[in-house]
């Protein structure tokens, strides 16, 4: 059992690591910035044939959809260019969602910021 989970989290990263080259270098759809756009993580279903592809996207809500709607789009071709890179009798079937946990990962640091400083100024008026 140990070591399926450890071919899972090996599929996984190595999806990961081909889309997010495909996304960088093969698409061409002028609705995804490269610059902008990260593959964060990727979750393989324990029998290979599906992927749960999370993405993070520097911007605004409408461009975090905008994308989302265009990796949704191309999904058939990458998983096209995925299947020629990748040795596995069965190429997985891609699912792209906005990875959220980032989103909140930056809240929590800036939250954790202010109270930081808080906590500063609080100090510095005490040895005034």
């Amino acid at each position: 059992m140990a070591a399926n989970k450890r071919r899972t989290q090996r599929v996984s990263n190595l999806v990961r690591n081909i889309v997010g080259e495909l996304v960088h270098t093969r698409l061409s759809d002028p609705r995804i910035d490269p610059a902008l756009v990260s593959i964060t993580r990727v979750e393989m279903s324990e029998d290979l044939m599906s992927a749960r592809v999370f993405i993070s996207v520097i911007g605004r809500d409408t461009d975090q959809r905008r994308t989302l709607s265009a990796l949704q789009h191309s999904r058939g071709h990458i998983q096209e260019l995925l299947m020629r890179q990748i040795q596995l009798r069965n190429t997985p079937m891609l699912e792209f969602v906005i990875d959220t946990q980032f989103k909140k990962t930056i809240v929590t640091l800036q939250l954790l910021s202010q109270v930081a400083e808080e906590i500063r100024q609080k100090d510095q008026q005490k040895t005034l």
